[in-house]
């Protein structure tokens, strides 16, 4: 069940690549690094789990998508490497939790996505992933927790 919440504008350091949808997994693990190596250098805090942006709803090829840490103190524009820190913005939002295995995600959206006709409400047309759980190799991945955010559009 989703619950309809108001986010904060979040700092985000992060990577921003097109990527095909079949080597998301490359990318999130080279950007996930990328992000924790530049923090490290630059004295940047993490505050938050790592996150999947997709910028457009719901890809089915290749796609732009912003892999990274919310960083706490940073402006937007400051940079390092490839990471570069911009604001996730805020607003109106669903947001559900998803626990189990990266294979059931699209099922969970689909659930979000019901619920948000349901509510009559209108999606932003972005939305990202948490991962608020991080996946060990070899572990059971039953126990993977993933946060789903659907921005809604502002009422006017």
């Amino acid at each position: 069940m989703a619950e309809q919440v108001e986010l904060p504008t979040t700092s985000l350091a992060a990577v921003r690549r097109t990527v095909p949808m079949t080597e998301l997994v490359t990318f999130f693990d080279s950007a996930y690094t990328a992000v924790a190596s530049a923090a490290q250098q630059e004295g940047w805090t993490i505050t938050g789990p790592a996150v999947g942006w997709f910028p457009v709803s719901m890809p089915t090829g290749p796609t732009e998508i912003t892999a990274g840490f919310a960083v706490d103190g940073v402006p937007p524009g400051a940079s390092s490497g490839d990471v570069t820190v911009l604001d996730l913005p805020g607003g109106p939002a669903l947001v559900a939790t998803h626990l189990g295995s990266y294979d059931g995600l699209p099922d969970a959206w689909e659930k979000l996505e019901q619920e948000r006709v349901a509510l009559g409400v209108e999606g932003r047309g972005d939305f990202w992933e948490e991962y608020v759980s991080e996946p060990s190799p070899g572990g059971d991945p039953s126990g993977n927790v993933t946060r789903l955010v659907l921005p809604l559009r502002a009422a006017s």
